[in-house]
This record gives C-alpha cells, sequence and structure tokens, in this order.
C-alpha cells in the first residue's frame, strides 16, 4: 500500500512521528457514528486486505479521539523496548536517530513481534 508523506524523513524518529501523525489523523477523522452491522467480505475485498497482512471489517470499537502526542510517544517507546522492528528495503534500522534516505518506491515495513510464554521441560 502506497502511502504518501508530506516531506521525506531524515531519521527512523522523524519516519515514525509522520506516520503515526497520519494514522491517528485517519483514525479520528473517522465517522464516530459508524454502523455497528457487519457485511460480508467479497473475495476481492478479502484478496486486497490478505496483501496488507489483516483481512477486518474496519469496525471502530474505540468512540474516543485518540491524542496525537501520546501515540507517538508509545510508538518510539515500543520500539526503542523492541516491540516491533523497522525495515527499509529489506535493511533493518537499529536506532530511532539513524539517519534515513527514503526515495520514491522504497519499501518500509513494520514488523510487530509477539512475545511468546510457555514451559520448558
Amino acid at each position: 500500500m502506497a502511502m504518501p508523506l508530506p516531506h521525506s524523513p531524515s531519521t527512523l524518529e522523524e519516519l515514525i512521528t509522520l506516520i503515526v501523525t497520519l494514522e491517528v489523523e485517519r483514525y479520528n477523522s473517522g465517522d464516530a457514528a459508524q454502523s455497528k452491522v457487519l457485511t460480508a467480505l467479497t473475495e476481492d475485498q478479502i484478496a486486497d486486505q490478505l496483501e496488507s497482512g489483516k483481512v477486518g471489517f474496519g469496525a471502530r470499537y474505540n468512540p474516543n479521539r485518540q491524542d496525537v502526542v501520546g501515540a507517538i510517544e508509545n510508538a518510539c517507546l515500543s520500539y526503542e523496548d523492541g516491540l516491533y522492528k523497522v525495515f527499509i528495503n529489506d535493511r533493518e534500522i537499529e536506532n530511532l536517530d539513524e539517519r534515513i534516505e527514503l526515495q520514491d518506491n522504497d519499501r518500509v515495513m513494520f514488523i510487530r513481534l509477539t512475545m511468546l510464554a510457555g514451559r520448558m521441560w
């Protein structure tokens, strides 16, 4: 999915700030009175959503507006805590202040890590 940015970030922290800001604004602009009725997805809709890695109905379960500053702080802290990794064109970005130079059609991946719990026998 292509995401145009208002300007090219120079560090990973700036990239995270830009993307979180855009996503919070998109979320907050959604209709708070969204219908609670779920409709069936067509095969084409499922195929399109599979490309992004998540298939869903787009339901909003939290009607509250989200705080941009808090979301940015949370995203940066989560990165520092190792809850997700960031790759640009298959190269891992190692820290928030690492210099980056995004070009048109660069592929940026945010990979959320899941911590598993279990027992050793």
